[in-house]
């Protein structure tokens, strides 16, 4: 029995649970992909608001030691790509890695996975406005005056940068959403997808990158507050480049270049996988001996 494979799947593997994941989610019914999308922006917005509050809490420590304090602010805040996970929602960015890759596959449709985006895309931004307005705004979970001058203030640092500098920052960002996305497929239980998500959503907030859906709550509960810019502002600053920068990041760096390394040459289905089994194996039989000793696997849509 291989020990080193029990709480994993080799990328090959991998491979064919990122195929079920995309396959999955153009088969939704819009019922529950609006559902599972509006609760996914929900989940990435509670992660946000506890980076937030922790932040907005230590304004010593942010003068004193800025990087400590982005550090253990930002590692509360993977908490929304866990619940994601763990709960089978939606969210835009990592849909982007899941249909590009089974789309280059021909598994899924260009429509299809346009559908899956599109409503995901503007049922995350309904989830980050709810949470934004009734969980933060009007239960005054900001109570004290140095928090809202925080989130306004991180708001306005999100925002007043240059159009460049948000779109690279949305390139990084989704480059690691989509690491995260593979690892957590590449593990086989729970405490190993919480730890493979973790890491890379952590260090990307350490880094600065920005993600457009979180976004949609940290500069609109930003704005609640009172920042020195509007909505158009918001749109072509943020908005307009992160979105850009995550679908290149998610497209590109994630789905193209895995797809490009395990799912060209992937078979059509799995019964061609059992076939390729057993003429590898003696007498018809599968070699259970280089298997993984895992349960069959399941297709986590985000």
């Amino acid at each position: 029995m291989p020990l080193d494979r029990i709480n994993g799947y080799t990328p090959e593997e991998t491979a064919t649970l990122l195929t079920k994941a995309g396959v999955s989610r153009e088969k939704l019914s819009f019922d529950k992909l609006v559902l599972k999308s509006f609760l996914g922006g929900c989940f990435i917005s509670l992660g946000a608001h506890c980076d937030l509050i922790v932040a907005a809490g230590s304004p010593g420590l942010r003068d004193s030691n800025p990087s400590l304090a982005t550090m253990i602010a930002g590692f509360t805040f993977p908490l929304g790509f866990v619940l994601i996970i763990l709960t089978n929602s939606e969210l835009f960015t990592s849909s982007l890695f899941f249909m590009t890759y089974t789309t280059l596959q021909r598994k899924t449709s260009i429509l299809g996975s346009l559908k899956v985006l599109v409503t995901g895309y503007i049922f995350n931004f309904a989830g980050c406005l709810f949470i934004a307005g009734f969980l933060c705004w009007w239960s005054d979970t900001l109570s004290t005056d140095p928090e809202k001058s925080y989130a306004a203030l991180q708001a306005e640092q999100r925002v007043n940068q240059q159009w460049s500098v948000n779109f690279l920052r949305g390139i990084g960002c989704n480059w690691f959403v989509g690491l995260a996305a593979f690892l957590a497929m590449a593990s086989g239980d729970h405490v190993s997808k919480i730890y493979s998500i973790w890491i890379p959503v952590w260090s990307f907030v350490i880094l600065g990158y920005q993600h457009c859906i979180a976004n949609y709550y940290l500069i609109p509960i930003g704005m609640f507050y009172g920042t020195n810019f509007g909505v158009g502002k918001f749109i072509y600053q943020s908005i307009i480049p992160v979105t850009i920068g995550n679908i290149i990041g998610g497209c590109i760096l994630s789905g193209f270049v895995f797809w490009f390394l395990y799912g060209r040459d992937a078979p059509a289905d799995q019964n061609e996988n059992k076939e390729l089994d057993k003429k590898d194996a003696p007498n018809g039989e599968q070699d259970r001996s280089s298997r993984a000793i895992l349960p069959e696997p399941v297709p986590y849509n985000s």
